[in-house]
């Protein structure tokens, strides 16, 4: 085996730095990473959701690594020829946006300054230097993809991919430049995405003004946020069934300010209870008026140049910035007497994500991609299942957009990305779109050819991600990289935040190039949050890194803390204090096998037969087997939380407090053959819960592995992932097991009640006429002693006389006495059960007060009612309990 051996002595203590830091290179400098054909004769691959070259490490990126990689490794032990296939997004806005801010800061440039190929240069040297941390970062995560398929969005490949399909989708006409109302940034001087735009709460105000009715003298009052924007109002539109306004349909109202005549209009998208029921139109800054221009064929004016300031069409507000326009148009306003009032109120406003600026709708020629077709078979291919979701409620989500899609604005006004491959010729004017820039015009040959200068939406390359990473379109890449063996991919994991800007583009993207869906399944999993369910974020400095948690906790506890918090869950709020308990389980598990170790070379590698067994191996043996069917399913239904439930409820509750207690005393008796065997059961389990838990905790589980291993066995990361085995189902030890496990508890519970220290020793009474029980018990006894502490166990019949002086429990099989006397202070012991049933008659009688006062019986909430009642007869048998005791300690 590459790079590592196994120590003669186990270490005491688990050091996840020196484990963590090893094993990754030995796996990938292996080749375990790379996909070859398993025992399934399946393939298994997942797409990476392509990290920012500008990103770091955070919380979400954490979960996303956790989640596909354990997906992954499940398959991988499953038998499937697995591929995870890595990558990087260019970012177009954000890449741009940090070198234009590291240009300013250290050449005191802006990107003005620079000619396009210059400044894309600076780009690429920023790239090289400090991109792409992320994927390093990923490293300590444990994250398995294959780095040979490792791609950049702006990679030669990726680019061809892009150009491709774009001049097949221009060439079908669904690719088209309009004058369109769009989202943009003043502070870029570009168009950019809604998933870029994010809205803040803002202060502000409706201004509620008079519009004139031209040749009437009737004024209307208009209510608005923005003042600044009357000057590119083209209509005042009201509902036509608004009866106040009937009779002004078809007339004019006139601007204030610049004494502009305007129509007015009737349309059903006024609301007749909102505001004053009168709607300024301003085509060219609103998206819902922009529709509403559409419908009336109204003219558009735009008032803003492309830095945000106002233009020429503003007279002398040209120039002033909105904010300072503002200033002057309502100081203008209440110089006319026009103004009515100011009313204060909060909303939503939209910011650029990236520069943090206020967003302008601006009316803007762009390119657009007409989707409605592709959007109606990407909707059909969720419909029938084709691809799932998981949870299936997000598919919701999906449609929302998809079943009545907006044309896809795909240009950017920036330097940095794929540059559209479309092309005018100067002097015959024409224009084409081709996947080679070097070619002169096909209509005249002229070489006077200028490209488009804008660049495509950074999710237009994302799109066609699951194709391009897998060689698409070349052929002989596609061949090399087994695109026909990998395509469609299995599954899709990411958040459900670009539903619509990223899962939906992939789904109409691939069923266009390949008339395939591009995944099987889509997993959306959760939003990482802090603990109190906050969105992370510097201004609250609740931020996560993840990079000082696999510090502090090791990487296995982060991912099992993720993975247990996951499943199909919308949020998950990030503990510190909980990664610290997962801790603790990691360590829980080295230190088990601590215990084990010294015992391993008294074991075989052969399981005795079932027939050769013990009542208590045979019973962990059955209850591990039932795990392995639990994690099997749940993996298989991306039920994650369900599957670290399970191996950690096993874990702690069966294995190493029931199975490891039980085995000391065989382990370190005198009959060798029962040790060996008993060695040889805890080896065989302890091989089966790493194999169970590598895809979740990959560290520890390989490093363990090192010892359970035989010689010729390869990796862990390699080996079978466990299976429910039909025939290691016993549940008749099960059955008898857990009314061991449940009689030791009442005991444990009976002493620690009484403050019996665990070195005194107790005789303890079992009363039963089951006869099944009697002789299970009876069989037991000694095991019985060893975990209660006690000094003796008898079993008897029901119909004996019950112990003197004694508390009691039972269970459904049983009755369980402890005799007391000689034991403790049986005196002391009645006075704090007397205090204590007078507290609880003295609450009794609180409860029963409330219940017989008609005032609180009728008019009390049926919630707070049925409380009362539930904490009143807690009491009684609180009561009821007491007193037996008591009559049992005075007899």
């Amino acid at each position: 085996m590459p790079g590592k051996t196994k120590q003669n002595e186990i270490a005491t203590t688990y050091s996840s730095t020196e484990v963590e830091s090893e094993w990754f290179d030995i796996w990938e400098n292996g080749g375990y990473f790379k996909p070859k054909k398993g025992k399934a004769n399946e393939t298994y691959s997942i797409v990476m959701p392509p990290p920012n070259v500008t990103g770091k490490l955070h919380a979400g990126h954490a979960l996303d690594v956790t989640t596909q990689d354990t997906l992954i490794r499940f398959k991988r032990m499953k038998g499937f020829e697995t591929v995870w296939l890595p990558g990087m997004d260019h970012a177009g806005i954000a890449t741009q946006s940090v070198v234009e801010k590291m240009l300013k800061k250290t050449e005191h440039k802006k990107r003005s300054d620079y000619t396009r190929e210059e400044f894309l240069e600076k780009i690429w040297e920023w790239k090289r230097e400090y991109g792409g941390l992320i994927a390093e970062q990923q490293r300590s995560m444990g994250a398995s993809a294959d780095k040979d398929y490792f791609l950049f969005t702006m990679d030669k490949e990726a680019n061809e991919a892009v150009n491709h399909f774009f001049v097949q989708l221009y060439n079908e006409g669904l690719i088209y430049q309009s004058d369109y109302i769009i989202n943009w940034d003043p502070k870029l001087e570009s168009a950019i995405s809604d998933a870029e735009v994010e809205h803040k709460e803002v202060k502000g105000a409706f201004y509620h003004v008079l519009y004139e009715v031209a040749g009437t003298g009737q004024k209307i009052e208009i209510a608005t946020t923005r003042p600044e924007t009357m000057l590119g109002d083209t209509a005042i539109s009201v509902h036509p069934d608004d009866e106040r306004y009937k009779d002004l349909i078809g007339k004019k109202a006139i601007i204030p300010i610049i004494n502009r005549e305007i129509p007015i209009i009737a349309d059903d998208y006024v609301d007749m209870e909102l505001g004053t029921g009168c709607l300024k139109v301003t085509p060219g800054h609103d998206f819902n008026d922009f529709e509403i221009g559409r419908r009336h064929d109204l003219p558009i004016i735009n008032i803003l140049n492309k830095n945000g300031t106002l233009n020429e069409n503003t007279a002398e507000y040209e120039g002033l910035s909105c904010k300072e326009a503002r200033e002057k148009i309502i100081a203008k306003l209440e110089e006319l007497e026009v103004l009515v009032s100011t009313k204060e109120h909060v909303h939503p406003v939209g910011h650029g994500d990236r520069s943090g600026a206020i967003i302008e709708p601006m009316v803007s020629k762009q390119w657009f991609l007409n989707v409605k077709t592709m959007a109606g078979e990407s909707v059909e291919m969720i419909e029938n299942e084709t691809t799932r979701f998981f949870p299936k409620g997000w598919e919701n989500t999906y449609y929302s957009w998809m079943r009545e899609p907006k044309n896809w604005c795909i240009s950017r006004q920036l330097w940095w990305g794929h540059r559209i491959p479309v092309f005018n010729c100067l002097d015959c004017k024409n224009q084409w779109a081709s996947e080679s820039a070097d070619e002169p015009c096909p209509k005249c040959n002229s070489s006077k050819v200028e490209q488009d200068p804008d660049v495509l939406d950074t999710w237009f390359s994302s799109g066609l991600w699951p194709m391009s990473t897998l060689g698409w379109p070349n052929q002989e890449r596609m061949e090399e990289k087994g695109f026909d063996k990998f395509f469609p991919t299995s599954t899709l994991v990411t958040g459900y935040d670009i539903i619509f800007f990223w899962v939906a583009r992939m789904m109409m993207m691939s069923l266009k190039a390949q008339k395939k869906v591009p995944f099987k399944h889509i997993y959306i999993h959760a939003i990482v949050r802090d603990k109190l369910g906050r969105k992370m974020s510097k201004s609250l400095n609740n931020g996560i890194d993840p990079l000082e948690i696999i510090e502090e906790y090791g990487a296995d506890a982060f991912r099992f803390t993720l993975a247990a918090g996951s499943g199909y869950n919308r949020n998950l709020n990030l503990d510190p204090a909980r990664i610290g308990g997962y801790r603790n389980f990691i360590n829980k598990i080295w230190n088990a096998f601590r215990f084990i170790q010294p015992f391993i070379e008294k074991s075989t590698a052969i399981l005795p037969a079932p027939s050769e067994l013990d009542h208590h191996e045979r019973w962990i043996i059955s209850e591990l087997n039932a795990v392995a069917k639990e994690m099997n399913q749940s993996m298989e239904e991306y039920r994650f939380d369900d599957t670290c439930s399970s191996i950690y409820q096993f874990l702690y509750e069966k294995f190493c407090s029931w199975f490891i207690e039980l085995s000391k005393s065989i382990l370190h008796g005198d009959d060798d053959v029962a040790a060996a065997k008993r060695a040889t059961v805890l080896r065989h389990c302890f091989r089966k819960i790493v194999a169970l838990l590598h895809p979740v905790a990959p560290y520890i589980t390989e490093e363990l592995w090192l010892y359970l291993k035989e010689e010729k066995e390869d990796l862990l990361i390699v080996q079978d992932y466990p299976e429910y085995d039909d025939s290691l189902n016993f549940t008749k030890d099960c059955d008898e097991m857990n009314s061991f496990i449940d009689v030791v508890t009442h005991i444990r519970n009976l002493r620690a009640n009484l403050g019996i220290k665990p070195k005194d020793n107790v005789k303890v009474e079992l009363f039963s006429d089951d006869k099944g029980s009697v002789d299970y018990f009876n069989s037991q006894s000694s095991g019985l002693c060893e975990l209660a502490k006690a000094e003796s166990i008898t079993i008897k019949n029901k119909n004996v006389e019950r112990p003197a002086k004694s508390v009691m429990a039972a269970t459904a099989l049983v009755e369980i006495f402890l005799p007391l006397e000689g034991i403790i202070d049986l005196e002391e012991q009645i006075g704090r059960m007397e205090n204590d049933i007078e507290k609880a008659r003295a609450g009794l009688k609180k409860y029963e007060a409330k219940l017989n006062n008609k005032n609180f019986a009728d008019n009390a909430p049926a919630q707070v009612l049925d409380d009362v009642k539930s904490k009143a007869q807690d009491l009684r048998d609180k009561i009821e309990s007491i007193e037996s005791s008591l009559n049992n300690f005075k007899s």
